[in-house]
């Protein structure tokens, strides 16, 4: 779990990581935070996960059941909130934190606005902290960025993997100029932009693991690369900072994850 704490384990850069165990030092979580994994859809029932998990919403079926047909949504839960001292598997970010999970995205991974939203709004309604969006697209939807901008939530939104510049083509919901988003990219071992990454010096606020990444899959475990993996690792630090600071409101939170963040300048990238 090199992006937990990187000794060079996998050939990387030591400390080239988001230093959770000094974090840990500090709090682990707060079982009254709740993130909302807005995505595929998790599996509740995998035994690094249960113990965490609250609820949930199937916007494709109208149903309670969001089990995850796909993968992807437990992948991000996992790195976010999975039961961390267990003597299993991994260790989430935010190890007390609940995890809402919320299926807007069938097995093929396809999706649209109007599922978006009613995940979004169901999150709303039970109360989510941070909504995790590990997804996102080239067209722009004012009824989305309205969404968002209506919410008190903090949105954790990855900047897309097709290498653009989303400062000239736009990835959303990450581009969105809304103030309670933060975009995130995807950095390597190395403590460089993943070459997949989106970027972009106004759209993207911060980069976070996101190679070889390492987490819960439905029944079992597995890697995973993408800015879908870097977004979960910075729900989870913001989860660990509503736990520590609940009178934060989501912009508090941001602000004080950007204003923390290891400063690069990636000439290449910029």
């Amino acid at each position: 779990l090199w992006g937990l704490h990187n000794t060079g384990q996998t050939g990387g850069t030591a400390d080239a990581d988001i230093d959770a165990p000094e974090a840990w030092a500090v709090t682990t979580g707060s079982s009254d935070v709740v993130i909302a994994v807005v995505d595929t859809g998790v599996d509740y029932n995998h035994p690094d996960l249960a113990a965490n998990m609250i609820g949930g919403y199937n916007a494709i079926t109208g149903t309670t059941n969001p089990m995850d047909d796909n993968g992807h949504g437990t992948h991000g839960a996992g790195i976010i909130s999975a039961v961390t001292n267990n003597s299993r598997g991994i260790a989430g970010v935010s190890w007390n934190s609940k995890i809402l999970p919320v299926k807007v995205f069938d097995s093929t991974g396809k999706s649209n606005v109007a599922l978006e939203i009613m995940g979004i709004k169901y999150a709303e309604r039970e109360g989510a902290d941070i909504i995790s969006c590990s997804w996102g697209g080239y067209t722009y939807s004012e009824t989305l960025k309205e969404v968002i901008d209506r919410s008190p939530a903090l949105f954790v939104c990855a900047a897309g993997n097709e290498g653009y510049d989303i400062d000239e083509i736009p990835h959303y919901p990450a581009a969105y100029s809304s103030p309670n988003i933060i975009s995130v990219g995807a950095s390597d071992g190395m403590d460089m932009p993943a070459w997949f990454s989106n970027y972009g010096v106004s759209s993207v606020d911060l980069f976070a693991p996101g190679t070889e990444i390492y987490s819960t899959l439905p029944g079992t475990y597995g890697f995973m690369d993408g800015t879908s993996m870097a977004a979960p690792f910075v729900s989870g630090v913001a989860a660990l900072i509503k736990g520590q600071k609940p009178a934060y409101d989501a912009i508090a939170v941001k602000n004080l994850i950007l204003s923390s963040v290891d400063q690069k300048y990636w000439l290449d990238k910029v």
